[in-house]
C-alpha cells in the first residue's frame, strides 16, 4: 500500500505528560510524591533548604541554585536587558541517596505541612527571559538546569507560547560536567564568563538564530522523508540501548528515548492534521515540545535538544 501524505492514518488524542502542579499557596508546597515536577518562584526557591555537603560543608557545584539564577539576572540587568524568571521547576527523582526532593520533618513541623521552608530541592530547571528581542513568536532565553551532577547553561531564541527552548547555533551550551562527548568541563567562572559573552552578543545570535528559523520554516519535508528519520531515530535509540554488543552504539546522547520518540510521532500527526504540512520548524518544535521538565530529564534537556538539531543538521533536513 502506498501512502501519499503524512498523517492520513487515523490519529488520537495526545497522551497527557506529567502533570505540573501550580503553587497555590505561597508557604507550602504540593507532595512532590504526587506531583514529580512543580513550579515555584525564585523567592520561594530562597526559602528552601540551603543545603551543603562534604566535610568543608561547601555548597554543591560553588554556588547555590537560587543565587545562581538571580546572579545571572544581575548580569542581565547590568547588561541593560529586561529580564524575568520565565519559569522556574523543580522535579523530583527516585535516587535514595539524593532525591530530588528531601523533605525534612523538623523544619516541617515549625513552619507546617510541606512548608517551602522544610524542603531541600536539588533538581530544578529554569528559562530566564530577556524580552529585549521579542517578535510575536519568539523570545530570547538563558536556560539554566542545576541538577544533583552539575550545572548546565544554554542561551538562544524561546518559542513564546509553549516556551519551546531553540538551541540553533554552536558555542550555546556549557556545563561544568562532561554530559556530552564535545563538552569540557568548565569551572563557574568560566560558565559565568560565557553567559556575560553571551549577553555582550546576545543581538548578533538573535539575528542569526532568526535566520536560521526562516531557513527552517522553507525547508518542507515530504512523507517519505518523515518516515525516514523516524526509521533513522527509532534505529540511533535502539542502538544506543541494547544490551547486544555487536550493534551497541555508544555516541553522544540520542535525540529521542523510546517514550518521547511515540509522543513525537503523534505530534507530528497533529502538526500535519492542523497544518497541512510539516516543515523543518514544526518539526524541531514538535521535539522541543518534549524537552522540558514534564517529559526529559532535568539534566537531558538540553543536551537532547542538541543532539536533535545536529541530527537535523546532519541529515540536511534544512
Amino acid at each position: 500500500m502506498k501512502i501519499n501524505s503524512f498523517g492520513s492514518m487515523p490519529q488520537s488524542e495526545i497522551a497527557p505528560v506529567a502533570v505540573v502542579e501550580e503553587v497555590r499557596n505561597e508557604n507550602q508546597f504540593f507532595d512532590f510524591e504526587k506531583a514529580k515536577v512543580q513550579e515555584l518562584s525564585l523567592d520561594q526557591l530562597k526559602r528552601t533548604v540551603k543545603e551543603n555537603r562534604g566535610d568543608d560543608r561547601t555548597c554543591p557545584h560553588g554556588i547555590y541554585h537560587f543565587a545562581l539564577v538571580q546572579q545571572i539576572l544581575d548580569m542581565c540587568a547590568e547588561h541593560g536587558y529586561n529580564a524575568e524568571v520565565y519559569d522556574l521547576f523543580a522535579t523530583n527523582n527516585r535516587d535514595k541517596q539524593t532525591p530530588g526532593v528531601s523533605l525534612n520533618p523538623e523544619i516541617e513541623a515549625k513552619y507546617g505541612e510541606r512548608a517551602v521552608e522544610a524542603h531541600t530541592l536539588r533538581r530544578i530547571y529554569a528559562n530566564i527571559r530577556l524580552k529585549d528581542f521579542d517578535t510575536d513568536e519568539v523570545t530570547t532565553n538563558l536556560a539554566v538546569a542545576y541538577t544533583q551532577k552539575g550545572i548546565q547553561l544554554g542561551f538562544g531564541r524561546n518559542v513564546m507560547v509553549c516556551h519551546n527552548q531553540c538551541m540553533l547555533g554552536s558555542g550555546r551550551f556549557i556545563s561544568d560536567y562532561q554530559c556530552r562527548k564535545d563538552t569540557a568541563k568548565a569551572t563557574l567562572q568560566g560558565m559565568l564568563q560565557t553567559v556575560g559573552s553571551w549577553l555582550t552578543n546576545a543581538q548578533n545570535i538573535t539575528i542569526e538564530d532568526d535566520a536560521t528559523i526562516e531557513r527552517m520554516k522553507s525547508s518542507i519535508l515530504t512523507a517519505e522523508q518523515i518516515y525516514t528519520i523516524l526509521g533513522m531515530l527509532m534505529s540511533i535509540r535502539v542502538a544506543h540501548d541494547t544490551s547486544v554488543k555487536s550493534i551497541r552504539y555508544n555516541g553522544e546522547v540520542y535525540p529521542l528515548n523510546q517514550a518521547q520518540l511515540s509522543q513525537f510521532t503523534e505530534n507530528l500527526l497533529v502538526k500535519q492534521k492542523e497544518e497541512g504540512r510539516i516543515t523543518a520548524w514544526s518539526f524541531y518544535n514538535a521535539a522541543t515540545d518534549l524537552y522540558k521538565p514534564q517529559s526529559a530529564e532535568t539534566n537531558m534537556i538540553m543536551p537532547q535538544n542538541l543532539s536533535m538539531i545536529e541530527f537535523m543538521r546532519a541529515q540536511e533536513i534544512f
